[in-house]
């Protein structure tokens, strides 16, 4: 006799935060926690990102390319999932900012949310030419890189930048970085002037994150602290 099925999973609704699309979603079950578990273990950041997205296409029952969701809709959505299978409430470790004692503090999943400001995607960088940034996506951070040595901070910054690049616009054309080489891109990218790249820069840094302000008095020492969660690492 086969064993039964014991629950009926219930449908969820979220708003993807980059395209403002609905789409419906179920609780992640044992089979998914447990592969989401092997990955924590493993302390592989990489393992940890391909559970987390393998767990998003399994539980997102609309059709979607999950490929295409960008870094903060992957760390959003899992929130929401996370709230739906295991409760609304996590519980996190924080240092005090005085004493450096650590205090139990609950977060609220559901109060979590995520600004997207469409308009810095363009940015002029001359009366002629206007660049068109997109949000880098969590399938690039799970890919080798073109560039096999990324050893400094620069490094990796112009590697996001490259992630970053969608088109550079005129009046009469739009040219993608994706019909280009990556000669092509470096080259023009090392052409910019100073505040030009500090511009593309500013979209990086201003990226979208999932991040929480969190307030909590030290159970060692009283001290009042207001601390910002950032990234999944963060909340769980």
């Amino acid at each position: 006799m086969a064993l039964p099925k014991l629950n009926e999973l219930p449908s969820y609704d979220l708003i993807i935060p980059s395209t403002g699309k609905s789409v419906s979603y179920r609780p992640f079950l044992v089979k998914e926690q447990k592969v989401l578990l092997i990955a924590l273990e493993s302390q592989d950041e990489k393992q940890i990102l391909k559970a987390v997205v393998d767990t998003i296409s399994s539980c997102i029952q609309d059709p979607i390319k999950i490929e295409s969701l960008s870094t903060f809709d992957i760390e959003y959505i899992f929130t929401q999932l996370r709230s739906k299978s295991a409760g609304e409430k996590t519980t996190v470790n924080l240092k005090c900012l005085e004493c450096d004692e650590y205090t139990e503090v609950s977060i609220d999943l559901d109060e979590i949310k995520i600004e997207v400001d469409k308009s810095k995607q363009l940015i002029p960088l001359t009366d002629e030419y206007i660049i068109k940034m997109k949000y880098p996506q969590y399938a690039g951070l799970l890919l080798p890189t073109e560039n096999e040595s990324i050893e400094t901070m620069t490094d990796a910054l112009f590697e996001m930048i490259i992630m970053c690049l969608d088109e550079l616009r005129t009046e009469e054309e739009i040219i993608r970085f994706s019909d280009e080489s990556r000669e092509e891109i470096e080259n023009f990218l090392e052409g910019l002037t100073p505040p030009q790249l500090d511009l593309v820069m500013k979209f990086i840094r201003d990226l979208p994150k999932l991040e929480h302000e969190v307030e909590f008095e030290c159970e060692a020492c009283t001290h009042k602290n207001s601390i910002t969660l950032r990234g999944l690492q963060d909340f769980f």
